[in-house]
């Protein structure tokens, strides 16, 4: 199973504050049968530039594997860099906006926000969709549902070219059934991410989820979940470990 959104990477946002912690988390979601993750650092316009982020996950990703026992690296899954961009008017313009990509792939996360969603920002969202070669990824959608959030908002982009990630803590909540069931049967969720900050408060957690989705929604929705994402990653570059 693949982990499309975590922060593993150390002392870069509000995720993991240590490389021991990254390695702890690592080893949780292996464990929990996760063979790939894509680590996804929140890139903020306002505390980060361009080369200066790409070198600090860089640098960040290097004492993680300095750090690793060969033990350690039987215990872990494959890992692919990423990012999570805040949204902020204007960020369909940039002309580094593909560095920000999932490495050797199309596909970028861009984080909506958390006011109401304006025309304005459907239409920067729509923008890089349709005009820019790049496939957004719309992560965390579950936390949109039950709030400020128009629905006509969240359902324009079923249908748009775009991906959507469901975070595990939704899919762990029996409350939420009657939501989610529906977008799983109308494969309306693309992929899954676990949105891990630490080994505590927000651990990894996405192999109870896929056995929740499995219970409730039966093995077809996990197997479309994981060929999407499969096929999302076929040219993503694995970092060696």
């Amino acid at each position: 199973m693949i982990d499309f959104h975590s922060h593993v990477l150390h002392d870069i946002d509000d995720g993991s504050h240590s490389v021991e912690e990254s390695i702890e988390m690592m080893k949780m979601s292996y464990r929990q049968g996760i063979d790939t993750m894509v680590f996804t650092p929140h890139f903020r316009l306002g505390e980060h530039n361009i080369r200066t982020f790409l070198q600090e996950r860089r640098d960040r990703l290097d004492e993680i594997r300095e750090a690793l026992t060969e033990e350690d690296r039987r215990e872990i899954p494959k890992v692919i860099l990423g990012a999570e961009i805040e949204y902020i008017p204007g960020m369909n313009h940039w002309d580094y906006l593909p560095e920000l990509c999932i490495t050797g792939t199309k596909y970028i996360m861009t984080e909506m926000p958390f006011i109401p969603w304006s025309e304005a920002v459907v239409k920067t969202i729509d923008d890089i969709a349709l005009n820019s070669g790049l496939t957004p990824i719309l992560p965390h959608i579950d936390r949109y549902f039950h709030t400020f959030t128009k629905e006509e908002y969240i359902r324009h982009y079923y249908e748009m070219p775009v991906k959507i990630q469901m975070n595990a803590i939704y899919l762990n909540s029996p409350k939420n059934i009657q939501f989610y069931r529906p977008l799983f049967e109308e494969h309306r969720i693309h992929v899954l991410g676990s949105d891990c900050h630490s080994c505590e408060w927000r651990p990894p957690d996405l192999g109870s989820a896929v056995k929740a989705l499995v219970r409730v929604c039966g093995r077809e929705a996990l197997d479309f979940i994981e060929k999407n994402g499969r096929e999302m990653l076929a040219d993503a570059v694995i970092e060696e470990m």
